[in-house]
């Protein structure tokens, strides 16, 4: 009987953080519903616009896959953002993507996106198309840097499972004063995400999915200083473990001799291809906890990770 991954998804959220969009988000919106793909809901949260963005949303509202979420105080970039991502109530596989207001789709994007979760992949980026001016970023992750050191490939748009967004600790988008990031968000929620996930599990999809518009009031130009500052400061933080909370498989064993480690690693590994995880999970007495102490809690094999599970008793 084929198994199926723990993390297969089954649910596809579009989360649309906006602030004075007003001008743009239908054509945002009109994106959204011209989608080839159309298993996802959507959910427009709006930072407290003074303009009438809210008013625009409301006609989209007739269709139940989309709602409408206006904070009670103004949030900025990062704060709107988590706030609405936390509203959702993420399952563990739940593929989550990340829309701004004032851009849009193009029509397979959510599709190639879903793809690619659906193959084992976790932390998922399309190439986008500058609008405006600029050039996209866009390339694929690079496996021998760690994140916080290599130039930013994560352009738009950004895709991930529910699992990798409830590991991050709060702190994670907060600056040094406690305040939630104004500017740089992105890079407090991609690089420990991708951090979290490991480099099997990220995937660039080379097409240009994305429509990012340049415009006056681009937060990158706005607050260009503060946005530098920022930048440093995150990349400058620890880099958080790889999680080991997560797999696509667990696959139990007992009666596991030390030198039979790797072979079974390589079975494993080969019954379960890449980028899908799996968790040797070691049964063991109490009694030999101390003796295959260092053998337990660590990578074996690509994606392959070796755990204990203690039996008590005789």
């Amino acid at each position: 009987m084929t198994q199926t991954s723990l993390l297969a998804p089954k649910r596809f959220l579009v989360v649309i953080p906006c602030h004075n969009c007003g001008e743009y988000i239908g054509q945002c919106l009109d994106s959204l519903l011209a989608q080839t793909f159309t298993g996802w809901t959507a959910l427009v949260a709006d930072d407290c616009s003074d303009d009438d963005t809210a008013e625009r949303v409301r006609p989209y509202l007739d269709d139940p896959r989309i709602r409408l979420r206006t904070g009670a105080e103004r949030a900025w970039l990062v704060g709107n953002k988590v706030a609405a991502l936390r509203s959702l109530d993420l399952c563990p596989s739940d593929v989550a993507a990340v829309v701004d207001g004032d851009d849009w789709l193009a029509p397979t994007c959510l599709e190639r996106l879903w793809e690619r979760h659906r193959a084992g992949y976790d932390l998922v980026y399309a190439d986008d198309a500058v609008e405006g001016g600029g050039h996209s970023v866009g390339r694929p992750y690079l496996v021998t840097a760690p994140p916080r050191a290599q130039a930013w490939c994560f352009s738009h748009p950004r895709s991930f499972k529910g699992y990798l967004f409830g590991l991050l600790p709060d702190e994670t988008f907060r600056d040094r004063d406690g305040n939630y990031f104004r500017s740089a968000g992105d890079l407090s929620l991609l690089l420990p995400m991708a951090e979290l996930a490991g480099p099997e599990k990220i995937a660039f999809v080379d097409e240009p999915l994305y429509h990012y518009r340049v415009h006056d009031r681009c937060n990158f130009l706005v607050r260009r200083e503060e946005q530098m500052r920022n930048n440093r400061d995150i990349r400058s933080r620890p880099p958080l473990m790889r999680q080991t909370n997560h797999f696509d498989f667990v696959h139990g064993v007992e009666h596991l001799e030390k030198a039979g480690i790797d072979a079974l690693a390589r079975e494993v590994r080969a019954a379960h291809p890449l980028p899908f995880t799996v968790n040797i999970r070691h049964r063991i007495p109490a009694d030999q906890v101390a003796d295959w102490r260092p053998y337990h809690g660590l990578w074996v094999e690509e994606g392959v990770y070796l755990s204990a599970e203690i039996v008590e008793g005789p």
